[in-house]
């Protein structure tokens, strides 16, 4: 008599595709040991690629004991629970009945007609995708700690095969780049979707591998061109900048980056670790390999949520308040005339001040294998002495507050459409529409300097660093001098270099 078919988890079919990898066993064997028949054993094996897939790559729950058959309802429930998942991973109580009316709305738009989401449907649903219903209480339910172990028990076989310098994160952020240490109390949890506020928000996207390595940021502002731009290429500043209407991440915008880095890591096997966020496409590309976060569990599992993000932020907040202290006419102070020319000069001077430590012990304390020497570190670069320092020079504000102004700042368009989860799309990118930089801050068209006058000012620098005797700083000036001499003798060959030099 034939053994009966027993109902494996994912986890399971995964133990039975190590012991075959790793001991070579027969398929007999393997029946044997797991108490499944070996049709079960050959069908498994078969599907081992895509079974490895859904456990490394797409994070299915190792739960899950069978996949539903493709036919009228599969559409409906893969939508179904894409839409489950996004709307979890915000963090929003989900009932059943929420999820029966969506489910009925999701049929609407698929066409079917006769569809009707009982209870027993729910029931099944919840068993298929191993769906618990549970109390919220406060934010300590917000990270379901038995996602994470599981998570943390695969990374290290995920990133089984790369080297650190091949493992990489990416992650969005949202940042008030001209916010005072004065507006804190009314910024903060504001919900960026329009008005004044957002207009003063821009998008760093940030990506990292494991050995500190940062790739250029894209930096997502509100206008393709904005007046400030005039005369600069900003892509020679150390970003790459885009934009559209809400200085949102969106799904084109991403797909770009990613092809970009695809050929970037030509000959390289690199994987990167990124959260299902609605603008994360999910792509086959021939040098990426793609990890995706559990939904919810970022904030423990990502190691730019861990510190680096927040560090960059903190940096990026002591350079702004270093240009307003240093601001001559003190009635400036509190509007100080920043551009997104200075928010991108900043973010670049913040990137560079994260050190190489800092990198690796969010690394570590998000799971990542890392050195035997370093430990499970917790604690990452303590910028709060400094932040604190610089915000009671101008006001007697909460650096802590200040530091988090924008921390739970949307990046993207959450709205649930079901036709985009559908097309596995995005709303349209209204990049092209946008053309200049609504603010008035950024319409001031600032004077240009010609070389001559640069060079001139190069000198005058030079004087002053003798005077103060700043050895560093004259070092950089001089460099400073000879790059405009370099430019001079390249852009008019005809011109003697001694007419750049005053007495």
């Amino acid at each position: 008599m034939a053994p009966v078919r027993s109902r494996l988890t994912l986890k399971n079919k995964i133990d039975i595709i190590k012991c075959y990898d790793a001991k070579k066993q027969s398929v007999r064997e393997l029946a044997t040991q797991f108490k499944v028949g070996k049709t079960q054993i050959g069908t498994i094996l078969k599907s081992r690629v895509d079974l490895l897939r859904k456990w490394c790559n797409e994070n299915v729950n190792g739960e899950t004991k069978k996949n539903f058959i493709e036919g009228k309802g599969f559409e409906i429930d893969h939508v179904c629970y894409e839409w489950f998942c996004r709307v979890r991973a915000k963090n929003l109580p989900i009932s059943g009945p929420l999820i029966q009316q969506k489910a009925i709305e999701i049929a609407k738009t698929l066409g079917r007609t006769n569809f009707k989401a009982s209870n027993g449907w729910l029931e099944k649903f919840r068993k298929r995708h191993n769906i618990a219903y549970k109390a919220i209480c406060g934010e300590s339910s917000s990270v379901d700690h038995d996602i994470v172990d599981d998570w943390n028990n695969k990374l290290i076989e995920i990133c089984e095969g790369f080297v650190p310098k091949n493992i990489f994160n990416l992650d969005e952020t949202g940042l008030f780049f001209r916010a005072l240490p004065n507006k804190t109390m009314c910024l903060k949890g504001e919900n960026c979707s329009g008005g004044k506020i957002s207009k003063e928000r821009i998008t760093v996207m940030l990506c990292v591998n494991m050995e500190d390595d940062f790739e250029t940021p894209l930096v997502i502002g509100k206008a393709l061109k904005p007046r400030c731009f005039k005369n600069i290429i900003v892509n020679d500043l150390g970003v790459t900048w885009k934009a559209n209407r809400k200085a949102w991440m969106t799904q084109e915008l991403m797909k770009e980056w990613l092809s970009n880095f695809d050929r970037k890591m030509q000959g390289r096997k690199v994987i990167l670790f990124l959260d299902n966020a609605t603008s994360h496409p999910h792509l086959n590309l021939q040098n990426v390999k793609f990890a995706f976060f559990p939904p919810n569990v970022t904030s423990t599992c990502q190691p730019l949520d861990l510190g680096m993000i927040k560090n960059f932020k903190t940096h990026y907040r002591i350079n702004l308040l270093k240009y307003v202290i240093s601001s001559k006419d003190n009635e400036n102070i509190k509007k100080p005339n920043v551009t997104v020319l200075e928010a991108v000069m900043w973010t670049t001077a913040a990137l560079k001040k994260i050190n190489k430590e800092t990198v690796t012990k969010c690394f570590i304390k998000a799971g990542f294998p890392g050195s035997d020497n370093i430990g499970k570190l917790t604690q990452v670069e303590d910028l709060s002495n400094e932040l604190t320092k610089q915000v009671s020079t101008i006001y007697p504000t909460n650096a802590q507050d200040y530091s988090s102004i924008d921390e739970c700042l949307q990046t993207e368009d959450l709205s649930l459409n079901i036709e985009d989860i559908i097309n596995d799309g995005m709303s349209e990118d209204e990049s092209h529409d946008v053309e200049q930089e609504e603010d008035s801050t950024d319409g001031v068209d600032e004077e240009k300097i010609t070389l001559r006058e640069a060079l001139q000012l190069a000198n005058k620098l030079k004087t002053f660093c003798v005077n103060k005797s700043d050895a560093i700083s004259l070092s950089l000036v001089n460099q400073l001098q000879s790059n405009f001499e370099a430019i001079a003798i390249q852009e008019n060959k005809q011109t003697k270099i001694s007419d750049f030099f005053f007495q």
